[in-house]
């Protein structure tokens, strides 16, 4: 498309040049009818000379005449010649004067004669040609000054106006940081100052938007809990990283429909929530993928205008609360399990206790049988009382005190110790110890731990069994390993062993006097110590127990 200044160099030269030809067509007929008028008038003159002439009988004179002004002429009376040429024939127009390409024919009729004068006369054109020559001339001179104009025009009003016209199309694209140069013309001054100040304030403006844009962004990303905007269409707008980890999704999902990135209970959520334009708030448990689910406390609030008019899209929020579930739930089977192990000794004493009030007290045998009875079920309450405390102790992340200590000595003093239990089942102990391991740790807690996985070992072993105990290093970590022939323990077991009151055999261990605490005490023993605790066991082929700590080679 052509440009405005150029459209206008062609209208002005335009109307200038058909002004130049009107101004020129007029006064090439003014000339034509002003020199024709005198030069009629002339022949006139002329024609009354030659009969003058002639009535003198100055033949040869006119003969001179018409010779030296290259001329016909012709003179006649009572249609009989009196003078001719001897080219020119008597006609019967009746224009006394007319010119054709600057050849002339005059006729007129003076004193009873008639004259006709034919000749050549190029004044007219030569004036015409003189007139022509002028106005191109003049009128290329004006469309010369008039281009130099329009230069000076363009470079002091149009450039002005186009570079702020890119300066306000790259404003509109985002590049605030343009400015124009500010020019002296008083007229476009005040508009570049104007652009100026106005890509200033954009700049700024979109400075601050970005950094509240920024904050924003990373305020969403780093919130735990999922987010997912979605607008009116049903396309999503945000969704934060926590939404991306926890529902497993490894590419961009914005600007896409959210119907595949839901579940289908926060999809009937997100509907509803689209329908009734007001928040809905639901705890549900949602599939993750076909083995796992996790519970969420999902929020869809509505996106309304200022005027709570017009709906713009749903925010939903889900917090994830499934470790809270499993702490509640934990928390139940807690106090079930705690007033189940409470309950049996306490009705067993209770139980005793009536039965000696009843009589049986005047029977030693039976007197002394049910106080044995009371004395044991009290004593498992105190052993039940006193791991909780343990157990609560640990939990509570108190400082260990913590001493360089030797776990050789210690491991073969507690087997000692407990080689009266072994014998009852006639078990073996079979030892690889390396001399002198060092660890840091708090030994009493070390030694508890020891106690608890030799006392199971034992426990659960077949009698004129096998049990191995080994302490060594390995790289930089001190090993401590138990392995026994026992029963075993399942394998959907073994991801429960450690926790609270679980027992693989309940029978088996309440005979044994255990409370169900021994081997959760020992897994927050060790990780309190920066260590972990592993199991290897197969069903009637036994157990190994490795607890893995630092090493601290003196």
């Amino acid at each position: 498309m052509m440009k405005f200044h150029h459209r206008l160099m062609l209208l002005i030269s335009s109307i200038l040049i058909i002004s130049f030809v009107t101004l020129g067509i007029i006064i090439h007929a003014s000339i034509t009818y002003v020199l024709s008028e005198k030069h009629e008038q002339a022949l006139a003159t002329d024609a009354r000379s030659y009969i003058y002439l002639v009535q003198d009988n100055e033949i040869d004179k006119v003969k001179e005449i018409v010779k030296q002004q290259n001329i016909d002429l012709l003179i006649t009376k009572n249609d009989k010649k009196v003078f001719s040429s001897g080219k020119l024939k008597p006609t019967k127009t009746i224009d006394n004067y007319s010119q054709k390409k600057d050849v002339f024919i005059f006729n007129k009729k003076v004193n009873g004669y008639h004259v006709w004068i034919k000749g050549y006369n190029n004044d007219i054109t030569e004036m015409h040609w003189t007139l022509w020559k002028y106005l191109i001339l003049t009128c290329l001179v004006v469309l010369i000054c008039l281009y130099f104009a329009s230069r000076s025009f363009k470079r002091t009003l149009i450039r002005p106006i186009q570079e702020v016209t890119y300066a306000t199309q790259l404003l509109a694209n985002g590049y605030y940081h343009i400015r124009v140069p500010e020019s002296n013309v008083v007229e476009t001054k005040a508009l570049f100052v104007s652009t100026n100040d106005l890509a200033r304030r954009l700049q700024k403006l979109n400075n601050e938007q970005k950094i509240q844009s920024n904050r924003l962004k990373t305020t969403i990303e780093n919130i735990p809990s999922a987010i997912l905007m979605i607008d009116r269409n049903g396309k999503i707008v945000v969704a934060n990283k926590a939404y991306y980890e926890q529902f497993n999704i490894s590419h961009n999902i914005e600007q896409v429909g959210y119907h595949g990135y839901v579940n289908t209970e926060i999809e009937q959520l997100i509907l509803e929530s689209f329908k009734v334009e007001k928040p809905i708030y639901e705890q549900l448990e949602v599939a993750i993928n076909q083995v796992h689910a996790k519970y969420f406390d999902i929020s869809c609030v509505p996106i309304l205008t200022r005027s709570q008019k017009s709906l713009q899209g749903i925010l939903v929020v889900m917090h994830d609360i499934t470790n809270l579930k499993q702490l509640e739930n934990l928390r139940r089977e807690f106090v079930a399990n705690v007033s189940h192990e409470l309950k049996t000794p306490i009705t067993s004493i209770k139980g005793f206790a009536e039965t000696l009030i009843d009589g049986a007290k005047n029977d030693a045998e039976s007197l002394d049988m049910f106080l044995n009875i009371i004395l044991k079920e009290s004593n498992r309450i105190e052993s039940l009382v006193t791991d909780l405390l343990d157990l609560s102790h640990i939990e509570q992340h108190t400082e260990l005190d913590t001493d360089y200590m030797n776990l050789s000595d210690l491991t073969r003093r507690i087997i000692d110790n407990m080689m009266t239990q072994a014998n009852q089942k006639n078990i073996s102990i079979h030892t690889e110890i390396e001399k002198d391991v060092i660890v840091k740790a708090q030994e009493s807690k070390i030694a508890q731990v020891i106690t608890n996985l030799l006392t199971n070992a034992i426990n659960y072993s077949y009698e004129d069994g096998d049990i191995n105990v080994r302490v060594y290093r390995d790289d930089f970590r001190v090993i401590f390993e138990v392995q026994d022939f026992g029963i075993g323990i399942k394998l959907e077991d073994q991801q429960r062993i450690f926790e609270r009151f679980y027992r693989v055999d309940k029978a088996r261990s309440r005979d044994s006097g255990g409370t169900g605490l021994g081997l959760s005490i020992t897994k927050h023993i060790v990780e309190a110590h920066q260590g972990n605790i592993e199991v290897n066991s197969q069903v009637g082929k036994g157990s190994t127990f490795k607890v893995i700590l630092k090493d601290y080679k003196e």
